[in-house]
């Protein structure tokens, strides 16, 4: 892959003037924005949250791998970062490593969805270790090409625009999520449905892998500018070596290293609420769709006053208000099935009254969706950009597999432990996102809260 590379990487474009210049600009955001668009649609239909904890339990799977889910998703995309930093940190251009592991990731999404799709021809165990090993190599490429995506947002959308740019991507793929999405798959899995096991996953899975051939289509087309500062490419070792420096000289990254890593681990019970839900209170299969129409139009509305505060009043005010308000969610899954108890509801009942928990994760992880992006890269200067976001988000990748300590915990102890420790991590990352640094300059005679 790296020799086919080469010859592109240097390559420079010709000079173009301003018109022509502010035409490439709307067309590179609408292209990102549509991207961002088809793989918050394809997400939904796969949620690890809401959809995919479902499949692995009706394939026989226990919370041990429910509990990888979101290790895989977070740690796929995260952990390969330090090394692809280090080697395109002297590439002007990183556009050619995206689409090199577009057509990959395309594969591998296609590998895992006929996994699923041979559900009923083939044994549980087998089905299970396909969709997992396609799954892991499916995010591993999204991880590959996580450096040239924030390295293209950051030369083609301006730090004031991003609350809008990113904003728009979720909103839109909220929109079409409460709109559609949430219909979708609460008329799919429902136990009247047409189509029985595995045939309505199956059905999830292939239009899933539709829209994200889009949104890797839309990204590819973008026309990335060159870099005007680049940094020293070299080898994994060489970055290695590099990463003790970024850390004492850039007190902004160090605080935004812990912050981060404690924010990733105050999602340990994430997938586990639903499953507690329908496994612990009852909560019919159908209610998953109610749900993600509940997350779905709360985080779609929060979206646009979220990307507003952020061109507006910065990043900083997003991590802070996110981590406070996905704080108050383990708390509350410990306190209202003691209260539906109390109340002698029935399992309908304590089902919508555990509502509130998914609210407030999407309040909080909406704000912090929008700002963790653009945060770090208003933090990081140009040259050290690919270097610096290789070691937080590997960093915080790293980390990601303590999450599959969720499931065993889950299995172990119970779900009420499992969220009490949540709640624990939750609150430390609101402690540490009180002092980041706030990266926009002062603005007449107030700076950015």
């Amino acid at each position: 892959m790296e020799g086919t590379l080469s010859p592109l990487k240097g390559s420079e474009a010709a000079p173009e003037g301003p018109g022509r210049l502010r035409s490439a600009s709307r067309h590179n955001f609408v292209l990102g924005v549509l991207n961002g668009i088809f793989f918050n649609i394809a997400s939904s239909l796969i949620s690890t949250s809401l959809v995919l904890p479902g499949l692995i339990r009706s394939l026989g799977g226990g919370n041990l791998l429910v509990g990888i889910l979101p290790t895989i998703e977070q740690g796929g995309w995260l952990l390969p970062q330090l090394l692809v930093g280090a080697r395109l940190q002297g590439w002007p251009r990183k556009m050619p490593l995206y689409r090199s592991t577009a057509l990959l990731r395309a594969l591998f999404f296609a590998g895992f969805s006929l996994a699923v799709a041979l559900a009923g021809r083939l044994p549980p165990r087998w089905v299970l270790g396909a969709f997992f090993a396609f799954y892991t190599l499916y995010n591993l490429g999204a991880g590959v090409a996580g450096i040239p995506f924030q390295e293209v947002v950051a030369k083609t959308v301006p730090p004031e625009r991003r609350g809008t740019f990113f904003g728009l991507r979720l909103f839109g793929g909220g929109a079409v999520t409460f709109l559609g999405v949430s219909w979708v798959v609460r008329t799919v899995l429902s136990e009247g449905s047409r189509w029985a096991f595995p045939q309505n996953y199956a059905f999830l899975f292939g239009l899933a892998f539709c829209f994200a051939l889009g949104g890797l289509g839309t990204f590819s087309a973008i026309a990335e500018p060159p870099s005007t500062e680049l940094g020293e490419e070299g080898s994994l070792g060489m970055q290695l070596r590099r990463v003790p420096v970024i850390y004492r000289e850039h007190r902004a990254v160090r605080r935004f290293l812990f912050y981060k890593v404690f924010s990733r681990l105050a999602q340990l019970a994430d997938p586990f609420y639903i499953v507690y839900a329908v496994e612990v209170l009852g909560a019919p299969s159908a209610v998953i769709g109610e749900y993600m129409a509940v997350v779905s139009g709360v985080q779609l509305l929060s979206y646009l006053l979220w990307s507003r505060l952020s061109d507006r009043r910065g990043n900083r005010l997003l991590l802070r208000w996110g981590s406070g308000l996905a704080m108050l969610a383990p708390p509350l899954s410990l306190v209202l099935p003691l209260l539906g108890r109390a109340l002698g509801l029935p399992p309908h009942g304590r089902a919508y009254l555990f509502a509130p928990v998914f609210v407030l994760s999407a309040l909080g992880n909406a704000a912090l969706n929008i700002a963790l992006g653009g945060y770090i890269l208003e933090i990081l200067p140009e040259r050290e950009r690919p270097a610096g976001l290789g070691l937080v988000n590997t960093a915080t990748g790293v980390v990601s597999l303590l999450m599959i300590l969720g499931g065993g915990l889950a299995d172990l102890v119970g779900y009420p432990p499992l969220f009490a420790v949540a709640a624990l991590t939750s609150t430390t990352a609101f402690a540490l996102s009180l002092p980041l640094v706030e990266p926009r300059p002062v603005q007449g005679n107030r700076r950015y809260a």
